[in-house]
């Protein structure tokens, strides 16, 4: 008679924890618009998982043709197969692309230029979360976090500009995070010169400075492209169930304790990537520009030197000359 009580417990137990769940799933926000994109071109890099992966699924679903830019062809391929049997007749096509070598941007992007005579959404999804102390660096030596988050998607949407201001109306979509606003411009560090001092603004300090790298980057972004029919949009999806964070060194027992914190923030990939969508499709965006969104609505940074001119113009000076481009 105990086990069964014990067992009927711990049965409504987990009924109560899945129902406030889902509650809790049902108050963040999610894009409205059913806008179908047939004959459109769409771009996301790192879509073989988490919201890539899902971001993929919708726009096939409105008609758009799906370009997957991944570092992982054989991953890529099974994500394209698996979309096709879900979504019958849906257009995807997979370019390779290492945002840790600029040399493979270069080659990426020549591709897509080749096969495509009009972009009109470009999402930059990819990123990584890597603890300085690996001591990884890209291909050209700079810092990785930096190098893949903000340099390789600097080159990469510097290279396609043209053609998104010639398939005009069209959007660029930048993921940050709102730990940009734990990030600072360590600009030696950027450049690989020196190490990151970790624990001042984080467990990953060059992680939030990338992110904020993203966000500087779209604002200016935003300025040059005015006038150009090109909108420009920052996003931070929340915290999300993705491979994300698969380099952390957090220890085993700070899991434990995180527990009932994901249990209540984090999302799932299909509720994070909400806002991405809202900025890459939805009509009540199609005026907007150079603007940060967190759960379908603009944010304001709580961080000044977000909308700081000279840090912003110093950025995009320096990632011109780590590229070797001019704009």
């Amino acid at each position: 008679m105990g086990i069964i009580t014990t067992s009927l417990g711990f049965g409504a137990t987990l009924g109560g924890l899945f129902a406030l769940r889902r509650w809790r799933e049902n108050q963040w926000e999610s894009c409205k618009t059913n806008k179908r994109l047939d004959g459109q071109v769409a771009i996301i890099t790192g879509a073989t998982s988490g919201l890539g992966k899902v971001l993929a699924e919708d726009l096939v679903n409105r008609g758009a043709t799906v370009v997957l830019a991944c570092r992982n062809l054989i991953e890529a391929r099974e994500v394209v197969a698996e979309i096709k049997q879900q979504y019958l007749g849906a257009q995807l096509d997979v370019v390779e692309l290492d945002l840790s070598s600029l040399e493979s941007v270069k080659k990426c992007a020549a591709i897509l230029l080749e096969r495509y005579d009009h972009i009109n959404i470009l999402i930059n999804n990819a990123g990584v979360s890597i603890p300085t102390k690996m001591g990884i660096k890209t291909t050209e030596g700079f810092e990785i976090n930096f190098g893949v988050n903000h340099l390789g998607h600097f080159l990469l949407t510097n290279l396609l500009v043209d053609r998104l201001i010639a398939s005009a109306p069209s959007r660029i979509v930048i993921v940050s995070s709102k730990l940009h606003e734990q990030g600072s411009m360590d600009w030696e560090a950027f450049e690989g010169t020196k190490d990151f001092e970790e624990g001042k603004r984080g467990p990953n300090a060059a992680y939030c400075s990338s992110k904020l790298a993203n966000v500087l980057f779209g604002t200016k972004l935003a300025e040059k492209l005015q006038n150009h029919g090109v909108n420009v949009y920052t996003v931070c999806p929340g915290w999300n169930y993705t491979k994300l964070f698969r380099y952390s060194s957090v220890p085993f027992y700070s899991w434990i304790a995180i527990i009932p914190i994901a249990f209540w923030f984090m999302k799932p990939a299909r509720i994070g990537v909400q806002t991405l969508i809202h900025c890459a499709v939805s009509e009540e965006t199609e005026n907007e520009t150079g603007l940060f969104y967190r759960d379908c609505k603009v944010y304001q940074s709580q961080l000044k030197a977000s909308s700081n001119s000279t840090i912003i113009n110093k950025l995009w000076e320096l990632s011109c000359k780590m590229c070797k481009i001019e704009w």
